[in-house]
């Protein structure tokens, strides 16, 4: 495994500890299946796009929290049930008055969107015709981006943003658009070069922490802090 870059609170970067939902969820796999450890993620971090590049060539057996695309299901496959629903907001300067119902209407307004570099969801919105500021994977770089005049809104998912604001002490800066412009469940994946016993037993391992709501367990803890 290794740890995704910038993106609190699924991975928490603190020094040589590494912290967050998947973290948790993989200390409680192996708590109940002890066929299972995870490696290499206290050691390794990678960026997006560097994860789903881990699984192709098989430097990576795993990864966590990804939704579904067509180059992640040719290299991999999701295993179990979803670990959490992810779900996309607009964030905006404070004074900002704008009301957004849909995508189309980003595009149509033309403005600058920064958004999550090799995201799924840059790709679809950049597909709709809106105009996206995708150059880092840094959520909290392109909070700070907006916050300085480049772009009008900030894409990002509901965990992250509402994390970044509490820890940023952003709340009298940044507002958040009420709607939901696309929401997606999120997988632990297994890559297609991995030791084939590996997905039965992952999967059976994340089926059982669903039904006794341990994973909606973590996903509110983190979803609560700092």
């Amino acid at each position: 495994m290794a740890s995704q870059e910038a993106l609190e609170p699924k991975w928490i970067h603190d020094g040589a500890r590494v912290t967050g939902i998947c973290p948790d969820i993989m200390a409680a796999i192996e708590r109940i299946e002890p066929r299972l450890h995870f490696t290499g993620f206290h050691r390794s971090s990678r960026s997006l796009s560097g994860i789903e590049t881990g699984l192709e060539t098989g430097s990576l057996d795993a990864a966590c929290g990804l939704v579904s695309s067509p180059r992640r299901l040719a290299i991999g496959q999701p295993v179990g049930k979803p670990i959490y629903l992810v779900r996309h907001y607009l964030a905006v300067r404070i004074n900002d008055p704008v009301t957004i119902e849909s995508t189309d209407d980003l595009a149509r307004l033309g403005d600058l969107v920064t958004t999550q570099r090799a995201s799924v969801f840059t790709e679809r919105l950049r597909e709709a015709g809106v105009r996206v500021d995708d150059a880092t994977d840094d959520n909290r770089v392109n909070l700070r981006k907006i916050l300085a005049g480049h772009g009008r809104f900030a894409y990002v998912n509901d965990l992250t943003l509402r994390y970044l604001i509490r820890k940023e002490s952003l709340e009298d800066r940044l507002r958040v658009l009420p709607v939901v412009l696309d929401d997606e469940p999120t997988y632990f994946w297994v890559g297609r070069r991995a030791d084939p016993t590996l997905a039965p037993l992952l999967g059976a391992a994340l089926d059982k922490l669903k039904a006794s709501g341990e994973l909606d367990r973590i996903y509110v803890r983190w979803g609560n802090m700092p």
